[in-house]
């Protein structure tokens, strides 16, 4: 944690937790900002960090923009305001952290998509929503803007202008935390996110490159990634070799969860035995900062593009969009052009409806259950096979919940800048999770594409400029040009985890269907009907196709609900003493 204080009229101090925290200069540039009063007029925040602003009557508190150091808080307790970056810690202050049926049937029907910004998965926690701060005076609490929402999607950046920008930023994100060890390690999967960080990484000095591999993998990735580590005279390169112990599921028994606890559902659960084996080794060799690629798919790319076109009655620009991606996915472009039709011509508000009517119409048979209600057509709210799994109450619950949340909330015009929002919003709650796990072997993890100056030069290109049909990543190639080797920027495969997913399925066949079986915690909920989804488990042994991301998600939320049940306020909290600005609000912190 890094502190300043304020040298204006009156005590006042800020700090900064997080893994790439600002300078002492940025800091006191914020904390004037604050102090005048101009929350509005904040400047850019290099890193991913969380702010605390103390003057002698108020604390003002904010979060980044992705989510990585979110803002929870709670005020219907006696003695003010209590907030932390953690929700359950706060849900445990006045009793076992019980969540809300009605989050938990939208996180698993609807993860890609965050209903309601202001709650979390607890009724009495709420949360400070992407671009606005936590005020704290007098005892209450309110929100204030900060500006920085505005200035995330002002799409003012020709491609050129972003990558130039980009290759700095980006540059800038990894030498500061490189400066804050001389121990630290990257992924190198091979793909172009990872490995650009490791390069960049390896560039500053020595980097332990690791790369995971295993017999189920059948792609070109770790090929790849040894010809990259050979451009990079900095890294040390590693490949780790996982066996039947590190497949996905494993360790998910339902008499023993062998995985660390985190604050939300974590989907990195899933797959904790092959990223703890990766992780431990980095450990074991001193790494003390772990960089992952994670985010680059969610800010470098777009999708939703040739809807947008539709929908702005650029009809030349739609066509050669269809015709562009027709060729690339080797599909018809009238087919293309149809569905786009379809999904501009719905709003928010429409799509909703349509949803809820068909939660609320038949139940699809357990013969079925693999193929999901589906959303091949949706635009704004893409639901999950999961909601065909739920029960008649549980999807009559959620119908009324997206109604009324979707009815409520500012209509949107433009598809392609709710996915970038929402997307950012998934992956930063992803990462935020795996931190919890990865801190269980004492190594922070670093998600530069997250962080808020490098999220502000993504999302000022426009989405039609991110997203080229047969250009792979064309603003992450071109800032890097000439910085990465050729050979990675070239590549145009991406390596999957197909193989490993289905073998941790067959493997783990009878341990899931009892995770999710009668005596889940999903099913005494009433959120899930295990028949279903006992015979979509079925599949998984012959390798026929299911919903891989429907069971990820619900096994991740089951494996959270169980662990929940041994958490309390004692397993969080510890009193901690400041030094004292005047009247303030109640104040604690993770240990």
């Amino acid at each position: 944690m890094r502190t300043v204080d304020g040298d204006g009229p009156g005590p006042s101090r800020i700090a900064a937790a997080g893994d790439c925290p600002p300078t002492p200069d940025e800091l006191a540039a914020t904390l004037r900002a604050v102090r005048a009063g101009q929350l509005d007029r904040m400047p850019e925040r290099p890193g991913s960090c969380l702010l605390v602003v103390e003057t002698r009557d108020r604390t003002v508190v904010l979060g980044d923009r992705a989510g990585v150091w979110p803002v929870f808080y709670r005020t219907d307790l006696d003695g003010g305001v209590w907030w932390s970056n953690a929700a359950t810690p706060l849900a445990a202050l006045s009793g076992p952290p019980i969540p809300e049926l009605r989050a938990l049937a939208a996180r698993a029907a609807l993860p890609d998509v965050v209903l309601d910004p202001h709650a979390g998965l607890f009724p009495q926690v709420a949360r400070v929503p992407p671009g606005m701060a936590l005020l704290c005076e007098r005892g209450s609490a309110r929100l204030v803007r900060t500006g920085t929402a505005t200035r995330t999607h002002a799409e003012h950046l020709t491609l050129p202008e972003g990558a130039r920008l980009l290759r700095t930023r980006l540059t800038e994100a990894v030498d500061r935390r490189v400066r804050s060890t001389p121990l630290r390690s990257a992924d190198l999967s091979g793909g172009l996110d990872s490995t650009t960080l490791a390069h960049l990484s390896a560039r500053a000095g020595r980097t332990h490159a690791v790369t995971y591999t295993d017999e189920w993998l059948r792609n070109d990735d770790l090929p790849y990634a040894t010809a990259a580590a050979d451009e990079m005279p900095g890294a040390v390169h590693h490949v780790v070799t996982g066996d039947r112990s590190t497949l996905h599921y494993t360790g998910l028994g339902p008499e023993h969860l062998a995985v660390p606890v985190s604050d939300a559902p974590s989907p990195s659960v899933v797959l904790w035995a092959m990223k703890a084996k990766a992780l431990g080794a980095m450990a074991a060799y001193g790494s003390r900062g772990h960089f992952v690629g994670t985010g680059g798919d969610t800010v470098l790319t777009a999708s939703g593009v040739l809807t947008d076109a539709l929908r702005a009655g650029r009809r030349r620009q739609a066509a050669a969009a269809a015709r562009a991606a027709a060729r690339v996915t080797h599909t018809s472009a009238w087919g293309l052009w149809r569905v786009a039709r379809s999904k501009a011509a719905l709003t928010l508000t429409v799509e909703a409806g349509h949803l809820a009517d068909r939660l609320r119409g038949p139940v699809a048979s357990a013969d079925t259950a693999h193929r999901g209600t589906g959303g091949t057509d949706a635009a704004w709210l893409p639901v999950h096979a999961a909601a065909d799994w739920m029960p008649r109450p549980a999807r009559d619950l959620l119908a009324d919940h997206v109604t009324d949340t979707c009815r409520s909330r500012e209509q949107p015009n433009r598809l392609a800048p709710w996915r970038d929002a929402h997307g950012l919003a998934r992956v930063g709650d992803d990462v935020a999770q795996y931190a919890h796990l990865a801190a269980s072997l004492g190594m922070p993890l670093w998600a530069p594409y997250l962080d808020d100056e490098v999220v502000a030069v993504c999302f000022g290109v426009p989405p039609e400029e991110r997203h080229v049909p047969g250009a792979y990543k064309p603003l992450l190639t071109r800032a890097m040009r000439g910085v990465v080797a050729d050979p990675v920027l070239d590549r145009r495969t991406k390596g999957t985890f197909g193989g490993p997913v289905y073998a941790g399925l067959a493997e783990h066949a009878d341990a899931l269907t009892e995770l999710l079986g009668t005596g889940s915690r999903l099913a005494r909920l009433g959120l899930v009907d295990p028949t279903p989804v006992a015979a979509v488990l079925r599949r998984a042994a012959p390798g026929l196709p299911l919903p891989l991301g429907s069971v990820h998600n619900l096994v991740a939320i089951e494996v959270w609900l169980r662990q929940l049940e041994t958490q309390s306020r004692s397993t969080w909290w510890k009193e901690n003493r400041s030094r004292a600005l005047g009247p303030a609000p109640h104040r604690a912190r993770r240990p």
